[in-house]
């Protein structure tokens, strides 16, 4: 009895060891027809790259937006701004807004001495003020717009175009669109410490 089972694990053994054997065998042979078929089309491929021309590829540092022009500076320029953009009506006569006229040269402003500088006060009721005025050596001009009246411009935008003249040279103006600009406000008083300081102990007056 023995024998026989012996026999039978053997032969069990041995086709075990065959099918092993032959799983590698059929591996082996499939990598060698896998690297055949490389060799006729891949490695032809790549060794033609190789051995073909070398690509180069040239980066001009500079090229596009370095060598655009650049944009000149017009020979006169002007503009105009307001000392204060929300000055206290209830505190304040005037407005000041400030002008400038710059004559370019060379790319270097100097100012227009002597220009004319008119402002056109822009209300936003409708109505509309002239101011005029001479530029200072440096190309200034200054206003004092009175705002005694205009409560009607109280928490609305105020613009003030100005415009400048002289013989001999073309004219400047701070259109609407660049205008200077302001909006009146009205600001309440603030206590000062003689009328009491919050707790009932502040000087009374008596009428």
């Amino acid at each position: 009895m023995q024998p026989r089972i012996w026999k039978q694990r053997k032969l069990n053994t041995t086709l075990s060891l065959y099918l092993k054997c032959g799983a590698i065998l059929l591996l082996f042979l499939l990598s060698v027809l896998i690297v055949a078929c490389s060799d006729g089309t891949g490695a032809a491929n790549t060794t033609g790259s190789l051995n073909g021309p070398v690509v180069t590829v040239t980066i001009h540092l500079g090229d596009g937006y370095g060598n655009s022009p650049t944009p000149t500076l017009p020979d006169y320029t002007c503009g105009a701004w307001a000392t204060q953009t929300t000055p206290p009506m209830n505190m304040a006569s005037n407005v000041g807004v400030y002008a400038k006229f710059v004559h370019n040269v060379n790319g270097n402003p100097e100012g227009v001495d002597g220009a004319t500088a008119t402002a056109l006060v822009l209300w936003p009721d409708g109505t509309n003020d002239t101011l005029t005025t001479n530029t200072t050596p440096d190309g200034l001009a200054t206003f004092s717009i009175p705002i005694a009246d205009k409560a009607s411009a109280v928490n609305k935008i105020t613009l003030v175009k100005v415009t400048f003249s002289k013989p001999g040279i073309p004219t400047c103006t701070v259109d609407v669109d660049r205008a200077a600009f302001f909006t009146l406000v009205i600001v309440s008083p603030t206590a000062s410490p003689d009328n009491g300081n919050g707790n009932g102990n502040g000087k009374h007056h008596h009428h």
